[in-house]
């Protein structure tokens, strides 16, 4: 009896420890919820072969997106996005020296209000073998919503060897 009582006393007092320590379901309460992305087109180099500079830039209509994209990629295809439900990004890198850039989007998360983007800047290690050319990485990106972009980057090195 005196066992009984003392297991139910320490079950008592640790059940709301136990409970807090839930698995990956409770941490996935937490987590904003993600918003769908496609990648339209990336690249290296403007159609032009002249870097730019760095930028992004969300367009709202299709014929503001037409003409960015006409830089990029000739002939250009057609691309046809409903800006009702939908908005396009262009990150461009802008001009490198060397090869081995590069400009992502990771993943994009829902914060209610806005929208953020987290983007992945890849440059090459000092270790790195590049070609000495004039390079300027790119992607556009379709994003499923119309809410506020925001932006938030990360920068990593790639190490060859």
């Amino acid at each position: 009896m005196r066992i009984e009582k003392l297991l139910v006393v320490l079950l008592t007092m640790f059940a709301p420890l136990l409970m807090s320590c839930g698995g990956s379901s409770s941490n996935a309460a937490t987590l904003p919820p993600s918003v769908m992305f496609t990648v339209i087109v990336s690249g290296n180099n403007t159609i032009s072969g002249v870097p730019e500079n760095r930028k992004i830039e969300v367009f709202t209509n299709q014929a503001s997106f037409n003409s960015s994209l006409y830089l990029y990629i000739q002939p250009i295809k057609e691309h046809t996005v409903d800006f009702s439900m939908r908005r396009v990004a262009l990150l461009s890198l802008g001009g490198r020296s060397t090869s081995g850039y590069s400009i992502s989007v990771e993943n994009i998360e829902d914060f209610g209000e806005y929208i953020k983007a987290k983007v992945l800047i890849k440059k090459p290690g000092s270790n790195c073998i590049v070609t000495q050319s004039l390079t300027s990485a790119y992607e556009f990106i379709e994003i499923e919503s119309v809410k506020e972009l925001v932006f938030e980057e990360r920068v990593a090195v790639v190490n060859c060897i």
